[in-house]
């Protein structure tokens, strides 16, 4: 089922470990029961930051883990990561798991912010977008929303509930800049950070309001757009629930 994981690390010399360090390391946790060369991983890992216990030499790496079955490693017996040759000693591990059939049953919200956290864009047929466009945003959440879902799975969401989503769902603000990252390649990648709201139409039914309510609340786990696996698209959402009538 899909976890939230955070790793307290504390190197044994400083350490800023770049792109390709980040996913390799992500790679080494993640991938002991699935194919490194699968286009579409059960995986995602936000840029390491600074440990706010201990910031002058402490390093904070946060990932999650998108399909249904249990994680690969018991987080309670990693006591050491690699960033490359640099050994990063676990100082602790703390595991935040749910269901998919929990988010999809929480109470509906009719707004929601979602902040990104790190350089966001979209890649599809060798061209790269750095636009907030919601068919993207919401089209991404969907599709790693399903692809680790079992066969028949009533907890699918369709291509027909996608396009009513995406007809009821209005970009009310946004406050974004573009930013550039380094890709991992030797080139920086430009994507986008910051703010975006977002709200139901008054008339959308129960069931786009469900649906909408979960992808939004999937969004922390699954990230935001391309290369997500490498540090980008860190997102966070806020959920704004009508108030109970008094």
């Amino acid at each position: 089922m899909p976890a939230a994981l955070t790793l307290r690390l504390v190197p044994d010399r400083p350490a800023r470990p770049d792109t390709r360090q980040l996913h390799g390391l992500a790679c080494a946790l993640f991938e002991n029961s699935t194919d490194h060369r699968a286009q579409r991983k059960p995986f995602t890992v936000w840029p390491v930051a600074p440990d706010p216990v201990d910031p002058d030499t402490g390093l904070l790496l946060r990932a999650s883990w998108l399909a249904e079955e249990p994680l690969p490693f018991d987080p309670d017996r990693l006591t050491e990561v690699r960033f490359g040759s640099r050994r990063c000693p676990v100082a602790a591990a703390d595991v935040v798991r749910t269901s998919r059939a929990r988010l999809a049953t929480t109470a509906p919200a009719s707004t929601a912010e979602l902040t990104f956290r790190s350089p966001a864009y979209f890649a599809a047929n060798g061209r790269r977008t750095v636009t907030p466009d919601l068919r993207l945003v919401l089209g991404g959440y969907r599709r790693r929303w399903n692809e680790h879902l079992p066969t028949g799975s009533p907890l699918h969401l369709d291509d027909e509930l996608g396009r009513e989503l995406h007809r009821a769902v209005e970009l009310t603000g946004y406050d974004l800049r573009t930013v550039r990252r380094d890709g991992g390649h030797g080139h920086p990648v430009t994507g986008f950070t910051g703010h975006m709201a977002l709200a139901l139409t008054p008339d959308a039914p129960t069931e786009l309001r469900a649906a909408f309510t979960a992808l939004l609340s999937f969004a922390p786990y699954s990230g935001t757009g391309a290369r997500t696996t490498h540090g980008f698209g860190a997102t966070t959402a806020t959920l704004h629930r009508p108030a109970s009538p008094a």
